[in-house]
């Protein structure tokens, strides 16, 4: 009976449904999501040491160079985070009350770390 539940669309599926379309990938969806995953960590560390670069060569430009490589680094954490959360926690399979109880934390953690980022280093002075 095990078996029948895996091919009728259990966690080992070749087939997803994703905004409105299925896609079907032979391997398994899986494999596509951590291989997403890895192509995402070698962009983040790239991005990372070539910004670090960049810093280091304009410290004129460096606030500005700063904002944008933790805005970069953050949206790159979203979309591996919401990979992982989508696929391997199967919250695609859950109903929508569930993913707002975790995207609406999420949501305000984010709006969180932007308006941190907007203060200047030394704060503000009155």
């Amino acid at each position: 009976m095990a078996e029948a539940r895996r091919h009728d669309g259990g966690h080992h599926s070749n087939t997803v449904r994703a905004l409105g379309r299925e896609i079907t990938v032979e391997g398994g969806i899986y494999t596509v999501v951590f291989g997403a995953l890895a192509l995402l960590t070698v962009i983040e560390v790239v991005s990372a040491e070539f910004l670090k670069g960049a810093i280091h060569d304009a410290p004129s430009a460096a606030v500005t160079l700063q904002a944008i490589k933790a805005i970069i680094l953050l949206g790159i954490a979203i979309i591996k985070s919401s990979l992982v959360i989508w696929f391997y926690m199967h919250l695609r399979e859950e109903k929508p009350l569930i993913a707002i109880v975790i995207l609406l934390p999420l949501l305000i953690a984010s709006l969180s770390i932007m308006y941190l980022l907007a203060i200047p280093p030394g704060g503000y002075s009155l």
